[in-house]
């Protein structure tokens, strides 16, 4: 009997062994990234980093890919920072400003590099050192030739709402300011959105203000909310609105001029690949995603009276 349960005690305490070598030796590096919020842009951006990745040879039978979606919550996105900070993540890809400020914050004395995806204005990243990635840049010029084709005129009154918590958006404004200035009579009318219970009030302001249309910016939080609390108060106006990419568009936005967010996400992810080889963050340049694709919503269009420009390149969503 003392035999068998010798015997018995021996082949548990081998197979403990074998199950605590495997489970050590099957650990994977961690590739984190953290997500701001879900929209159909920012979704993009994540298939094109895990076509980045997967192009450079790296999957998920060598890594261990985590993605965290912060629901739209800054503190969220500090939160996930610093847990991926803590166990020790190969890099850390943040998708849109805030989750990228909040990575490059908390991997500042890590030693862990960081890949920002689809930040607008990429001065807000200057002082972290070990960073690089992808900026979406959008073309004002070219999006205010697409709207003032559909509308017909130039000499429009634009309504533009930006949210407080994104900190490219100021930027966005002054630029699109700056390309409506090339326009007779045309003005830019923004107000702020301090968090997304006051989207509806904003949007029935602008409409008071008289907007003829509104123009969406690269802001996640508005975007996140366009479907909710944008478009249905906007076409029961009938006024139009102009998404920032050709998502929004999909979604009832008019028309676009629209950055391709698959290439943004897959140039952050062969960013991440190259420091995975060996590459330093501060050696990789920072891709500029900028020249932009005319998208129209034939069906939006034909709701809100308006018609295809002739002289416009621009492709039908549905």
């Amino acid at each position: 009997m003392k035999k068998t349960l010798s015997i018995l005690l021996t082949a548990a305490m081998l197979l403990t062994c074998i199950l605590t070598f495997a489970s050590c030796g099957s650990k994977k590096p961690i590739i984190g990234i953290i997500q701001f919020g879900s929209h159909e842009s920012l979704n993009n951006c994540y298939n094109g980093i895990v076509k980045g990745l997967e192009d450079a040879g790296i999957s998920a039978e060598e890594y261990d890919i985590q993605l965290l979606n912060s629901n739209f919550d800054m503190t969220v996105s500090q939160t996930q920072a610093n847990t991926l900070v803590n166990k020790g993540a190969k890099v850390i890809i943040a998708i849109a400003t805030p989750s990228a400020m909040a990575a490059a914050n908390a991997a500042a004395d890590s030693g862990i590099p960081v890949v920002f995806c689809a930040i607008t204005d990429g001065s807000v990243m200057a002082n972290f050192e070990n960073v690089t990635g992808s900026s979406d840049v959008p073309n004002f010029e070219k999006q205010l030739k697409v709207v003032t084709g559909f509308m017909g005129k130039s000499d429009l009154k634009i309504g533009v709402l930006y949210s407080t918590e994104e900190s490219s958006s100021p930027f966005q404004i002054s630029e699109l300011k700056k390309a409506a200035a090339a326009y007779a009579g045309m003005t830019i009318i923004d107000k702020a959105v301090a968090d997304i219970t006051t989207i509806d009030t904003q949007v029935n302001a602008l409409i008071s203000d008289g907007v003829d249309c509104f123009v969406n910016l690269l802001d996640n939080t508005i975007v996140g909310k366009l479907e909710s609390n944008i478009l249905p108060l906007t076409d029961a106006a009938g006024i139009p609105v102009f998404g920032s990419e050709v998502e929004q568009v999909k979604k009832g936005c008019a028309a676009s001029a629209s950055i391709d967010y698959i290439e943004v996400g897959r140039s952050a992810g062969k960013a991440a690949a190259d420091i995975i080889g060996g590459k330093s963050a501060s050696d990789i340049p920072v891709a500029v995603i900028t020249d932009p694709t005319n998208y129209y919503n034939s069906a939006a269009c034909a709701k809100l009276g308006l018609s295809k420009p002739a002289d416009l390149d621009v492709t039908d969503v549905k």
